[in-house]
């Protein structure tokens, strides 16, 4: 029998493994330095747009370690359990 999986659901799986594994890679990188090994920040550092009356300055980073990908990985296989 095939069951409708939800798109919203794995995506909010995702951003929740991804934010909570960061989370304790950062809390746990002084005790196992392997969850918070990773490539300095990507994205986009400063963006600005000056239209004299508004300025406007946008930045986009995006941190990735060990222990983010591992909560990735983890909310996909709770999301294909589902």
């Amino acid at each position: 029998m095939s069951r409708y999986k939800n798109p919203w659901l794995l995506i909010l799986l995702i951003v929740t493994g991804v934010v909570l594994g960061g989370l304790i890679g950062d809390a746990l990188g002084k005790t196992l330095p392997i969850l918070s090994y990773g490539p300095e920040p990507l994205g986009l550092k400063s963006f600005e747009v000056n239209l004299g009356v508004i300025f406007l300055q946008l930045s986009f980073l995006i941190k990735i370690n060990v222990a983010s990908l591992l909560g990735l990985l983890l909310s996909v296989v709770i999301f294909n359990r589902l």
